[in-house]
């Protein structure tokens, strides 16, 4: 399987509102159409202005693993 990858133009960022980068490596199925550019300026605010990162917090990978049947 060959995964498609899209590249955000230089100064920009790709986003589908959840999902940043500079590049994206799509999931099998995905088109990119979801994805669109913002200027890094952009972003840099959103991540400033307390918008979720994303990144995962231990409480995150607690419940996660919860929902996998562990017993935490």
């Amino acid at each position: 399987m060959v995964r498609k990858v899209i590249e955000a133009t230089e100064g920009h960022i790709l986003t589908n509102g959840e999902i940043y980068g500079s590049i994206i490596y799509l999931a099998e199925g995905e088109s990119g159409e979801e994805f669109h550019e913002i200027t890094v300026e952009e972003y840099n605010n959103l991540m400033e202005s307390g918008i979720d990162s994303g990144e995962a917090t231990a409480e995150d990978y607690q419940a996660a693993l919860q929902k996998l049947g562990v017993k935490i």
